[in-house]
């Protein structure tokens, strides 16, 4: 496998990037939303997309499919190959989003969304599996679980300001 450079796009997500054996750049920007962007650089300049190629979450699960999939889940037990119906994503918590500064009990996201808060990450630490009195922190990051519907539907509000109703 080739190695693979991870850039953090605060707001945005993920992007990834790897050299082929052609010395070609390849990358693929991950959206908290679950969108890819599958991109080939330039070769005189590499931080210039020659061409980008815009795929929901479920195209680029269909892609990465018929490329080859995961490494990881190749060596997955049989009974866990359903992954591909699951998202999770690492949301950054508006502090502007009507959820901010709930505890995950009175934010109901789960109720709400569908989608499960697996863990929390803030300033004060990161925290595995929180329990409801566990608070959205402003500025924090949610890492949330689920199918692809109720992932960017917990996405919307957790990262979106709030609207007046």
């Amino acid at each position: 496998m080739r190695d693979v450079t991870e850039t953090e796009l605060p707001g945005v997500g993920f992007r990834f990037d790897f050299e082929t054996e052609a010395r070609r750049m390849v990358g693929v920007v991950v959206h908290q939303t679950g969108r890819r962007d599958l991109a080939i650089y330039d070769d005189q300049d590499p931080a210039r997309a020659r061409e980008s190629v815009e795929l929901s979450a479920d195209e680029g699960h269909t892609l990465g499919g018929l490329l080859g999939g995961s490494r990881v889940l190749e060596r997955l037990d049989g009974a866990l190959h359903r992954v591909e119906d699951l998202m999770i994503s690492w949301i950054k918590i508006d502090p502007r989003s009507s959820l901010a500064g709930l505890s995950l009990a009175e934010a109901s996201l789960r109720t709400r969304t569908g989608a499960g808060v697996v863990a929390l990450v803030a300033d004060s630490g990161s925290t595995p599996v929180p329990g409801g009195a566990e608070r959205l922190e402003p500025g924090g990051m949610a890492v949330v679980v689920g199918v692809p519907a109720a992932v960017e539907a917990a996405t919307v509000l957790l990262s979106s300001p709030a609207t007046d109703e």
